[in-house]
């Protein structure tokens, strides 16, 4: 049986970019944690505040830290580190901050803290957010418990989902510049608060290489008690971004 050489050239020059688009990566080279680190986008409409500004701090001695106003020594216990791993808060514009740690194993989402009122939601078991080593096609599908903690010492349960896939690379064009293979991740959110509201939120974000995030587009869907009380869409772009050079 004769084949045409240009069928099967063209099979395995798609297999080599099949292959080679799946080679592992680091994750922090996409995602660059450090103390300092700040990013600023394009504001979405209504907001009077300057730029969309996203920034990480570190926790230094670990996440116990962010209880020392809380009147209950609740939650402390709950958070397990990975081995060699650093504590961060990572910021967004709303002054609202995800929980992370890195470590040897990869990037751990531990919970929120909540600008609204202080409070911390923690979860009960951190989520390994990225391995170190990450690939594309990789998905996660994640329902854990969590304890939102009051500084008033009052505490309620609640429920977190997320559902996320690393799917393709795509370059983007933005204020910033233009970014080449930038990663593209999808992933949802669900936060049952447990008093009958329920917050979600459908994204797509586009993470650079040794930049981070460059491009987002994000709804926010609130519910209470089955009715819809908000839905907006944001969808900041990167303007610029400044890196601790230590």
């Amino acid at each position: 049986m004769r084949y045409n050489l240009n069928f099967i050239t063209a099979f395995f020059l798609f297999c080599g970019i099949k292959m080679i688009s799946q080679e592992p990566f680091s994750i922090t080279d996409f995602y660059p944690i450090a103390d300092q680190n700040e990013w600023r986008y394009t504001a979405p409409d209504g907001w009077k505040d300057g730029d969309y500004i996203s920034k990480i701090e570190e926790v230094l001695g670990g996440f116990t830290r962010l209880f020392t106003d809380f009147k209950g020594e609740d939650g402390k216990g709950l958070f397990i580190l990975d081995e060699e791993a650093k504590t961060f808060r990572h910021y967004d514009a709303t002054k609202a901050s995800k929980l992370l740690s890195v470590g040897k194993n990869g990037i751990f989402y531990h919970g929120e803290t909540f600008s609204s009122d202080g409070s911390i939601a923690v979860f009960e078991k951190p989520i390994h957010w990225f391995k170190a080593q990450e690939k594309k096609g990789s998905k996660l599908d994640i329902k854990v418990n969590y304890t939102r903690f009051y500084k008033d010492g009052s505490q309620r349960k609640g429920v977190f989902t997320l559902i996320q896939e690393i799917v393709q690379n795509e370059d983007i064009t933005v204020l910033a510049g233009d970014f080449k293979n930038c990663l593209r991740i999808e992933f949802d959110t669900n936060w049952d608060l447990g008093d009958g509201t329920v917050a979600k939120s459908f994204n797509v974000y586009h993470h650079a290489k040794n930049v981070g995030v460059v491009k987002a587009s994000a709804r926010f869907i609130i519910l209470k008690n089955g009715n819809e009380i908000i839905n907006r869409l944001v969808e900041p772009d990167l303007k610029s971004y400044q890196f601790n050079q230590d």
